[in-house]
């Protein structure tokens, strides 16, 4: 079969789609009415989801095949991300986010299939962020364009009507992809020996970096919002802050395509994690808009160091593709279920003892996640380096590579 550039096409069009809908949800949230730990919680729910869709989705498609997998996965990520039109209520969007995160841990077997054909993982990396780029700007511009011209219950209407039809398209795509099947049911396990094992420096460390990471990111919208000029409409803020993500992707964008060639994967996730604890720390010293723009040029290249390195050194340490990449997410997205609910409690409890105002708030959930992050990468260096004196079972294990 002529499989083209499905796996392409899919990896666009999804990162479009979940980053422009996620983008703004810690803002809608706020605006039906959820409080800082329910903020937390909603962005945490879709982490949940993950933590138990990524690795089971990656895992079925290495015994039944990539296509049905990926399939279902994206038929019904559409439905949800329509169904978001509906959430009017704190528990509402909790629940419709818990089922697209559901549906959205297909993704670890896109990730499979396209290694299976061989791509190059920096480069197949680099369409997820030209997507992520897309989607967060569409996602500003819209809330620009329609701002007081609210359509349907919410400004955020096109883009969650855009991000389904996205879906539905990259589910016609799927239909197209290889068939690509490992082994027969009946003749695997769901938790094959040696995919933790091989990989835990990595898992670890990184889920690490991600709870301090998401602590941040549950109430970065409102951090960023908070720095743009207050004399602006509340559209052209939106869209500001919508700036920064797409800035932070093209350089995820720039760097995953040639930055991360000829290093080796253990190199690359240690540099990556280091970079974004400076990144973190970095944070906590801007005062405006242009300050916090500059700190995604550092961002947006750990990010890519980190996880191009890390999914690198995952994957060739196991002949389970799509459970080492499942497993991966998995635990950076058990990460995303308590760094976000211990990033708005932080911020919540940091702001009232405080004061009125949620500056100092912000700077303890930064402070907070650098220092985590400073200490996954002592935690991983710490285990290369005692796994990298064993006696090597093979050359690749020996580089890095």
């Amino acid at each position: 079969m002529n499989r083209g550039n499905t796996d392409f096409h899919m990896q666009l069009l999804t990162n479009i789609a979940y980053t422009s809908s996620t983008l703004f949800v810690p803002v809608y949230a706020s605006e039906i009415g959820a409080n800082s730990a329910e903020i937390g919680a909603i962005v945490a729910s879709y982490s949940v989801a993950l933590l138990l869709s990524n690795y089971t989705f990656g895992r079925l498609s290495d015994m039944y095949g990539r296509r049905p997998i990926l399939a279902a996965g994206l038929l019904f990520a559409s439905l949800m991300a329509f169904m978001q039109l509906e959430a009017l209520s704190p528990p509402a969007l909790l629940a419709v986010r818990f089922l697209l995160g559901l549906s959205a841990g297909s993704s670890s077997s896109l990730i499979a299939y396209a290694m299976d054909l061989k791509r190059d993982l920096g480069y197949f990396s680099s369409i997820a962020a030209l997507g992520s780029a897309i989607g967060q700007g569409f996602a500003g511009v819209a809330l620009y364009l329609f701002a007081g011209r609210i359509i349907g219950h919410s400004i955020l209407a096109p883009v969650f009507i855009m991000s389904s039809l996205l879906l539905f398209v990259a589910f016609a795509f799927s239909l197209k992809s290889g068939y690509v099947r490992q082994n027969a049911s009946g003749r695997v396990k769901f938790f094959p020996p040696g995919v933790f094992s091989g990989g835990r420096a990595a898992y670890i460390s990184l889920a690490i970096r991600h709870f301090g990471a998401t602590a941040i990111w549950a109430i970065f919208p409102l951090f960023c919002l908070a720095l743009t000029p207050a004399s602006y409409s509340y559209g052209l803020r939106l869209s500001l802050v919508a700036s920064i993500y797409v800035l932070n992707s093209v350089v995820q964008m720039l760097a995953m395509r040639f930055l991360t060639r000829g290093l080796a994967h253990r190199t690359l996730v240690l540099w990556g994690i280091v970079l974004s604890a400076l990144t973190f720390f970095s944070f906590t010293l801007v005062r405006n808009f242009s300050e916090l723009a500059a700190t995604q040029l550092l961002l947006g290249v750990g990010w890519s160091f980190m996880y191009v390195g890390g999914l690198g050194y995952v994957v060739e340490r196991s002949s389970s593709r799509g459970a080492s990449a499942g497993m991966l997410a998995s635990f950076m997205a058990m990460s995303g279920i308590g760094g976000p609910i211990a990033g708005g409690a932080i911020a919540g409890g940091a702001a009232s003892l405080l004061g009125p105002g949620n500056a100092g708030g912000y700077a303890a959930v930064m402070y907070f996640a650098a220092t985590a992050t400073a200490a996954a990468a002592i935690l991983f260096y710490l285990m290369e380096f005692r796994m990298s004196r064993r006696p090597a079972k093979s050359k690749g294990s020996a580089t890095g590579r």
